[in-house]
């Protein structure tokens, strides 16, 4: 009797409480979700290279020119790092500006947004944005 707990006899067993079920019935939902989750991802095809489009959202005039607001999307399942976006604005007398700017990272499926600075203005000029590039992480 000295090595056993008090209130305890050798041989019984005490049924688990309504806690101690509800707190495994919790962890495994999670197990099985992480698992569930990690398999529709592998299922799917997740690996297809980064697919980077850009998209003009606003043009907004400000004190030192215009600045151009864009999305970039990546539809693929990659991520893709240290995307460059260019822009150029054609305008009168066939001058040329050019802007450009880099994203960190964009993870697949996903969407980053960001701006671009002209002196002239893009919207009555020929207005061209880009993705000219990224890394793999």
């Amino acid at each position: 009797m000295d090595g056993e707990p008090k209130g305890r006899r050798s041989g019984s067993h005490e049924e688990p409480s309504v806690w101690e079920w509800v707190t495994a019935a919790g962890g495994t939902l999670l197990v099985l979700g992480t698992v569930g989750l990690m398999l529709s991802e592998a299922l799917r095809g997740e690996s297809t290279p980064p697919d980077v489009v850009v998209s003009v959202e606003r043009v907004e005039a400000v004190e030192n020119g215009f600045r151009v607001e864009f999305r970039v999307e990546n539809r693929g399942g990659e991520t893709a790092a240290g995307v460059k976006v260019e822009g150029e604005v054609r305008g009168g007398g066939g001058t040329t500006e050019t802007s450009e700017m880099t994203l960190d990272y964009i993870p697949g499926r996903a969407t980053r947004r960001g701006g671009l600075f002209f002196r002239e203005d893009p919207r009555g000029s020929g207005l061209t944005l880009r993705a000219s590039g990224y890394a793999e992480p």
